[in-house]
């Protein structure tokens, strides 16, 4: 195996055409430069310089090795530069894990204001319900997850992982038009006994996030249709087939054919959290977006929608 820092010593030799000469450039004595020298030559098994009058000449051999190394070089100033922009969180990649309503307008706003900042980063989007994203980000095949935990049903974070609230995301209510409760400006749980419910939520360790929630309001859930599809929810409650929780985070997206009401009830406000490996494995870029993140939240709390959805809210993070 040829000794990096050899290589470098014969393409200072080759670059000055002096032993002195590159001796001096690095540092050497010339003995010592000259015994790095030898030493190379062994390991290519070949003689590398010639002696002449005003100094030393590549061999055939030493020209074809000084060829070589150059490329090398070039490769090593070119990963020292992706690591140095990695370290400053300009370039390399970022695998970002998202959940499906934050998929709406938290993590899409985020993204874009990121990348207008750090265009050289390669953004990897997942889509992940938190358990299987904080599972991810344990195993390092994520480098930040959005997620979140309900009063009733807490995130379970490994030691590996650190995670930090980022907002509080008060569910709604979304209700067929000309519902019977549409004229109300907030809803109680025990409002909706009796309804037909469309579930968000298809499997997972919040699956019984509703039903814990109901019957603590004194019924028991009639669940008419179980999917992870945001559309699907949307589709089935404006045809009239039932309602749904509707989370804060996905308002601003919501269809106009949809009513959406506050709903009081504390057990179904949750809590959106970053989730990132403990800080000494964190990614520079990672602590950039979650910074943009941040910011997309607090435009979110700025939106008043404390009498239900209007179709004119606009989200603008530049």
């Amino acid at each position: 195996m040829l000794d990096l820092a050899r290589l470098r010593v014969l393409q200072e030799v080759a670059r000055h055409g002096s032993l002195t000469r590159a001796a001096a450039a690095l540092s050497y004595t010339t003995s010592a430069l000259s015994q790095q020298i030898s030493v190379l030559e062994r390991e290519a098994g070949a003689r590398l310089l010639e002696r002449h009058a005003r100094g030393v000449r590549l061999t055939e051999a030493g020209r074809a090795l000084l060829a070589h190394t150059e490329r090398i070089m070039t490769e090593l100033r070119a990963a020292e530069s992706t690591l140095a922009a990695i370290y400053a969180g300009e370039g390399g990649r970022l695998r970002f894990g998202s959940f499906t309503t934050a998929n709406a307008t938290l993590m899409p706003m985020a993204v874009r204001a990121f990348l207008r900042e750090r265009p050289a980063v390669s953004v990897e989007l997942v889509e992940a319900d938190r358990d299987e994203a904080v599972a991810a980000v344990a195993a390092h095949e994520l480098d930040l997850a959005l997620v979140y935990e309900f009063p009733v049903v807490p995130l379970v974070v490994p030691a590996n992982v650190e995670v930090r609230p980022l907002l509080v995301d008060p569910l709604h209510i979304a209700l067929p038009p000309g519902h019977r409760l549409s004229g109300r400006t907030r809803i109680r749980l025990a409002d909706l006994a009796g309804e037909r419910w469309i579930q968000g939520v298809h499997r997972g360790s919040t699956l019984d996030v509703l039903p814990l929630a109901c019957r603590q309001a004194g019924f028991e859930p009639v669940i008419a249709f179980r999917t992870d599809d945001q559309m699907t929810v949307r589709g089935l409650v404006a045809a009239g087939l039932g309602v749904a929780l509707a989370p804060f985070l996905t308002l601003p997206a919501t269809a106009p054919d949809l009513v959406v009401r506050p709903l009081d009830e504390p057990s179904l406000t949750r809590t959106v959290m970053t989730a990132t490996p403990a800080q000494r494995h964190r990614l520079p870029a990672a602590a950039a977006m979650i910074e943009h993140l941040r910011s997309v939240a607090a435009e979110l709390r700025r939106l008043d929608l404390g009498a239900g959805r209007t179709p004119d809210h606009q989200i603008n993070i530049d």
